[in-house]
């Protein structure tokens, strides 16, 4: 960002490394979450030829903008970053998008929701599933204490999505591609909670960050985040 408005800036003089053309990938990060949140989807999905792209949005802990100081007037939301660095890719970096998908974390689920036309592919992960498009994946946990599973659920079957059964997963008994609109549903004690569905780094500074408030937020009846 400088002076107030939104600027994206080359990669490096590796920038023709970058798989040209490629299938896009946005992911996008929870409320006070960071651009390192989903990286271990991020490194994975590089080493299959995605291009992978994490941007930094205003509810991050680690941002360093105000998003209402535009001398454009205009506000710096999700909706704005994102327009700007789909820009980017074509205007400045010369890139070729084969496809486009959008993974979304809690909040970031409303960021998939709102992101691309009806061609896009979309995840999301502990919130709230996505209407749009025909292919869409939504994966929730039973121990999830911040977003309650069973509003995600009557959507679900309101939306036709077909279920994944966990073990086969487990077992590799998936021979041929899921079905456009699927779910999974992790369940049992040993189930993941909120947050962890982020990478091992952000996972543990939340931890850190966030513990000291979890008694009074629990007190309150407030669904901050559950550990």
């Amino acid at each position: 960002f400088g002076n107030g408005n939104i600027q994206v800036v080359s990669f490096s003089e590796d920038d023709d490394k970058l798989p040209n053309p490629a299938p896009v990938v946005i992911l996008a990060h929870g409320y006070l979450g960071s651009r390192f949140d989903l990286s271990h989807l991020g490194e994975m999905l590089a080493s299959e030829g995605f291009l992978v792209l994490a941007p930094e949005y205003p509810e991050s802990l680690a941002d360093s903008f105000d998003p209402f100081e535009s001398s454009s007037g205009i506000t710096i939301d999700r909706t704005a970053i994102t327009a700007e660095l789909l820009s980017a890719l074509t205007n400045k970096w010369n890139l070729q998008p084969a496809s486009f998908g959008v993974v979304g974390h809690s909040l970031g689920c409303g960021t998939v929701e709102r992101t691309g036309d009806e061609t896009w592919s979309r995840v999301c992960l502990a919130g709230y599933p996505s209407s749009r498009g025909s292919s869409s994946l939504f994966v929730g946990s039973n121990n999830d204490g911040a977003v309650p599973l069973a509003r995600a659920l009557q959507a679900l079957q309101a939306l036709n999505f077909s279920r994944l059964d966990q073990d086969y997963l487990k077992a590799k008994k998936y021979q041929s591609t899921f079905p456009k609109r699927s779910y999974l549903i992790f369940e049992g004690e040993n189930a993941p909670n909120h947050i962890s569905f982020l990478a091992e780094g952000p996972c543990d500074s939340m931890v850190q960050f966030l513990s000291p408030l979890l008694p009074l937020a629990r007190f309150l009846g407030i669904p901050v985040l559950d550990f």
